[in-house]
């Protein structure tokens, strides 16, 4: 089995071992899939949240939880991220390339059943090299809506599995799996923008960041709003890498919301409704995060970019 999934399927496991521990639900479809429910039709945990997260990396990562502060009365919890492999962790596994709907709320997968299927239509596989072969894949999905036999059957097909091989993890928007699972995206969104402007992620040496989890609200939209103006306005970054400074300088100014989103100061909520509540239909460039700083390990010299939007932040989360 490919690492990817083979390190992703332990964590699978105690999930189903311990349901009531993560609050989770385990599912089995008609046509043998299994459905792990993390936050539709149960609560979830912040436990659970770690599993998923770490689980859409193929567990290529170290994770924890810390403190975002807002201002001087008013803080939030918050992600924190390292990888060390993001070729492998970020772009064949992390990032939600494969689109499994149509129209509004698509659904789209992200987690290590990507680097198998790598399918025509996952722009993100095209930036990394990496594929494998599994007996076992596990897909994540952010969705109101539970997958379906047939869902399962098309994810079984494209990775050249049984249905009852393939493993699905649910989790919406609105709810604290999906919020704390979106936050910590934050790398992915710096290394899908790096290679769309000629920045070779091969020479990441090492990566991590931190983001605000977003406060929890019981409606979609809100909530698909809130999650993603936490990576947009409120995350941070730091990427150690071996290249040329004139390198670094030239990169790192198109990698923040500030430089490079042409609509900075937009909360994500009008955006995403603006295009039909459809990802796909959003100009890539808006998907950037807030702050940046790289260190070349060649030269000694660091690089930094962006902001935090604070007063965007505040606005999102407590109204």
């Amino acid at each position: 089995m490919g690492m990817l999934n083979k390190r992703a399927m332990r964590l699978v496991r105690e999930l189903m071992e311990a349901p009531d521990y993560f609050n989770v639900q385990v599912i089995g479809l008609s046509n043998g899939a299994t459905i792990i429910d993390m936050g539709s039709g149960v609560q979830g945990s912040w436990r659970a949240a770690e599993y998923f997260t770490r689980i859409t990396l193929g567990d290529l990562c170290s994770f924890g939880y810390g403190t975002w502060p807002h201002d001087k009365t008013t803080t939030f919890a918050s992600v924190q991220l390292a990888v060390e492999r993001p070729l492998i962790a970020c772009l064949a596994s992390q990032i939600a390339g494969w689109q499994l709907g149509e129209g509004e709320f698509a659904t789209i997968g992200s987690g290590p059943a990507r680097a198998v299927a790598a399918v025509e239509g996952d722009p993100y596989m095209e930036m990394t090299p990496y594929r494998e072969s599994a007996d076992e894949v596990v897909l994540c999905v952010q969705d109101s809506r539970p997958p379906t036999p047939e869902m399962a059957a098309a994810v079984a097909g494209s990775c050249g599995v049984g249905p009852e091989d393939v493993y699905l993890l649910l989790a919406p928007a609105a709810c604290l799996v999906g919020s704390v699972q979106v936050s910590a995206r934050i790398l992915e969104q710096v290394c899908h923008k790096m290679f769309e402007n000629g920045f070779d992620v091969a020479k990441v040496t090492n990566c991590r960041g931190s983001a605000p989890v977003a406060p929890i609200v019981k409606d979609e939209v809100k909530a698909m709003g809130r999650i993603n103006d936490a990576l947009l306005y409120g995350s941070e970054t730091e990427f150690w890498v071996d290249a040329a400074d004139g390198e670094i300088k030239e990169i790192v100014g198109k990698l923040t919301s500030l430089d490079s989103s042409p609509q900075y100061g937009t909360p994500f909520e009008e955006i995403f409704e603006a295009a039909g509540c459809d990802f796909f239909h959003i100009d890539h460039q808006v998907h950037s995060i807030g702050r940046i700083r790289m260190h070349n390990v060649r030269t000694g010299t660091s690089f930094a970019a962006g902001e935090y939007h604070h007063e965007l932040i505040g606005r999102s989360f407590l109204s």
